[in-house]
């Protein structure tokens, strides 16, 4: 079976993760996606299915691995590909050769309106590429919420300086790229590179680095590469916990925003959901803008809390080797939270009231295969005005109020706090 779907429909290419009988998402890792991917395109363009043509919408969840895949396979068949940002509620040209589809370019996803490019924008860019080693650094650049076309945009005149100038130059090797990256950007710069290499490779923290493409015999697309782990740290890993209807989403995604705005916060910092809930990553910013678009988006996503869902995140936290990892867990201490939790090194409490408190302090403490150290004890009180910092024997407590999907919780003095006192972390541990 496959672990992802690619279907044409006119003009529009539909992809989504496979689903099991139970309608629950195969849980696969990015390498056998990559693989799915190659093949699926390979024989959707030998049949005849996938001819070319003007332009090609992709809409669905992709990720970044598979970015660099699909723009190799198509990106030499139409003279422009977009792709769907739920974000924007539109598509966005990531791959051109027109004038009629200009990179950049957003077009409605319910209309098909043409939206022109915006005008780039001036001051710092959110998006930044240069050499570390024989590897590409291509990434967003830390803190702050910038739109997906304008990062698309930043990554374009990036790379191209880069090469400009010379510093990226191509011959018969593998380049290896890492960095926190876009699906939109990753789509330019697998068709701005792909033919200068006789290789990519992707870095994925989970698994490492994965080839995605490929022109040389001795390299396979989907191929984890065989790279020496030379990690001397610990890595810290810190949990978001509590009961339900608290406010871990939107805490996560402030914690997220607010630690990458913070100067001394580890450049490969990493946030992931815990939850099989259907809150990814692109939710809060989908929320923000267009919400019955994220509720849809929820429920199509959403999974089951299962033995083999706790048993797969567990796994995916336990190979994550970044400096600073940070998840949230569903809000149950239940058997899955054991497995996921265990894989930990430090927790955060968010709860309502003392009770619930004391039940995960229990968890944290007594239930888990390890004693998990609790760094962070907070109370979230959704009509209260103001935050409230304090610190009870080392350890960081208040309030924090109004946690509302939606809105920009990052700047709340709790959520501020609690983004210093993970980064000191990282030093530390």
């Amino acid at each position: 079976m496959n672990s992802y779907n690619i279907s044409l429909e006119k003009d529009t290419l539909k992809v989504e993760f496979a689903k099991t009988p139970n309608d629950e998402p195969i849980k696969v890792d990015g390498d056998q996606i990559v693989k799915d991917v190659a093949k699926q395109l390979e024989q959707m363009i030998s049949t005849g299915e996938l001819t070319g043509g003007k332009l090609l919408k992709i809409y669905g969840r992709i990720s970044v691995l598979a970015s660099y895949t699909f723009a190799h396979q198509l990106g030499h068949l139409y003279g422009a590909i977009a792709v769907s940002d739920t974000r924007l509620k539109a598509y966005v040209v990531v791959i051109s050769t027109t004038p009629d589809y200009p990179l950049g370019t957003r077009i409605d996803l319910e209309t098909g309106e043409i939206i022109q490019v915006s005008p780039a924008p001036s001051g710092e860019p959110s998006f930044l590429t240069y050499w570390e080693d024989d590897i590409l650094i291509a990434k967003l650049k830390n803190g702050g919420e910038v739109d997906g076309d304008i990062i698309l945009k930043d990554a374009k005149i990036q790379l191209e300086n880069l090469i400009n100038s010379g510093q990226l130059p191509g011959g018969k090797k593998l380049l290896k790229i890492n960095g926190r990256s876009t699906v939109l950007a990753s789509f330019f710069i697998a068709n701005k590179l792909a033919h200068k290499y006789s290789g990519i490779a992707v870095f994925d923290p989970r698994i490492g680095y994965v080839i995605t493409i490929s022109h040389a015999q001795s390299y396979q697309v989907g191929q984890i590469l065989n790279i020496e782990n030379n990690v001397n740290y610990q890595p810290t890993k810190v949990v978001l916990c509590g009961p339900k209807n608290t406010g871990k989403t939107v805490l996560r995604d402030g914690l997220k925003t607010a630690i990458l705005n913070l100067k001394s916060a580890p450049q490969d910092f990493f946030s992931i959901s815990g939850c099989p809930d259907g809150d990814g990553a692109f939710y809060y910013e989908t929320f923000k803008n267009h919400p019955e678009l994220a509720k849809e988006l929820k429920a199509e996503y959403k999974a089951k809390f299962t033995p083999e869902f706790a048993t797969g995140k567990a796994r995916d936290i336990q190979r994550i080797v970044n400096s600073l990892l940070l998840f949230d867990v569903g809000g149950k201490t239940s058997p899955e939270n054991q497995v996921i939790m265990s894989e930990a090194t430090h927790a955060v409490i968010l709860a309502n009231t003392e009770s619930e408190v004391i039940e995960w302090q229990n968890f944290c403490q007594n239930k888990l295969k390890k004693t998990l150290p609790i760094i962070a004890v907070i109370y979230s009180n959704y009509e209260a005005k103001e935050d409230k910092v304090e610190r009870k024997n080392s350890i960081l407590t208040g309030i924090v109020h109004h946690l509302q999907r939606g809105e920009d919780v990052s700047s709340r003095p709790m959520i501020q706090a609690l983004a210093s006192e993970i980064v000191k972390l990282v030093n530390r541990h």
